[in-house]
């Protein structure tokens, strides 16, 4: 048996390549599938957020090479392989194991100490589990991924502080702004990740929120839980010249604002400026949105700079987390194979 891990994220891969290999819920148990079939796998997960696209899998013997590999993805998502082979990683055996760990317990992300990642592998393994792709071993090391996440979070100061993107992206905003208490936001997406932006804005002092989301139901729970406003996506031309600070989180086939929707709100406003932050993978923004005058537009990956504070901030709990990381990885592995 063996277990690996091959995938790209933040720190190899720009936002451009991983929106690219990234999968959308609805089409994850047809990837599963092909993918499952084609790196000849008995057990596979594949995790897609906005930081990173991870496939891991478990072969009875050993794993494709990685050349082999990088041409399957390259031509499945339409990236040349040149452009995508430095960006590619790969971990076996224990490297994959001690891998899942540190992501799971946010040792990984861009935003150390986020919680979110450990919902997102939860996801990742369920809807795996629920199309028939893991087995024995995975069932094992992911509930073992969970536990070695709480155990982390409980035993170190690594997510004392409410550290998120979302969070980020709202301190990036109130060093733009200074003081937020008279900025209308508007959001795009009810989901998980729009909900934990309307919250890290509104402990900001934001009171004027709009919710614009596919599913109008959606966006009036998520308003009336911050006192805002609920739009449908297609209020979006009227509502969007109200934003003074627009985040787009939404599930979108391509970019849900283009560069004439933003064009003819800054009209609107009478091209009082607007402040973008698309926090999407795949992209929400069109990216030439950036060089219309009086508008200002931030992608995950800009978000970096602020984050590097979170870094030096949290280095000293990473280290005390390590050897719980590695306890528990031989833990793993001398279950899987008793004596």
């Amino acid at each position: 048996m063996e277990i690996s891990v091959t995938g790209l994220n933040h720190k190899r891969a720009p936002v451009e390549l991983r929106e690219k290999l990234a999968v959308a819920e609805s089409a994850l148990q047809a990837a599963l599938a092909e993918l499952q079939t084609s790196f000849s796998a008995q057990e596979m997960v594949i995790l897609s957020t906005c930081n990173r696209v991870e496939l891991y899998a478990v072969h009875d013997g050993a794993p494709p090479a990685a050349a082999a590999i990088t041409d399957l993805l390259a031509k499945r998502h339409g990236v040349p392989s040149d452009a995508l082979a430095p960006a590619l990683y790969r971990h076996q055996g224990s490297d994959a194991v001690r891998h899942l760990f540190r992501v799971t317990s946010s040792l990984d992300s861009m935003v150390l100490g986020e919680t979110q990642i450990i919902g997102q592998v939860k996801d990742a393994y369920l809807a795996a589990q629920a199309a028939g792709a893991t087995g024995r071993v995975f069932n094992r090391l992911f509930q073992h991924a969970l536990a070695v996440a709480k155990r982390v979070h409980t035993a170190t100061s690594l997510g004392e502080k409410n550290v998120s993107v979302s969070s980020v992206a709202a301190r990036l905003a109130e060093k733009i702004f200074q003081d937020l208490g008279r900025k209308r936001l508007v959001i795009l997406g009810a989901g998980e990740m729009g909900e934990l932006t309307v919250g890290a804005f509104r402990n900001r002092g934001v009171t004027q929120i709009h919710v614009v989301n596919r599913t109008l139901e959606n966006a009036r729970a998520l308003a009336d839980q911050y006192g805002g406003q609920a739009h449908a996506l297609d209020e979006l031309p009227r509502v969007l010249p109200l934003g003074d600070i627009v985040i787009a989180c939404i599930r979108s086939d391509g970019y849900a604002l283009g560069v004439e929707q933003v064009e003819a709100a800054l009209a609107a406003r009478r091209h009082d400026p607007m402040f973008l932050i698309d926090i999407a993978v795949p992209r929400n923004i069109h990216p030439g949105v950036n060089d219309i005058d009086n508008v200002y537009l931030y992608n995950i990956d800009n978000l970096e700079q602020i984050v590097q504070q979170n870094v030096v901030d949290r280095e000293r709990e990473v280290a005390r987390s390590m050897p719980i990381v590695e306890e528990e990885m031989l833990t793993f592995w001398k279950e899987m194979t008793p004596p």
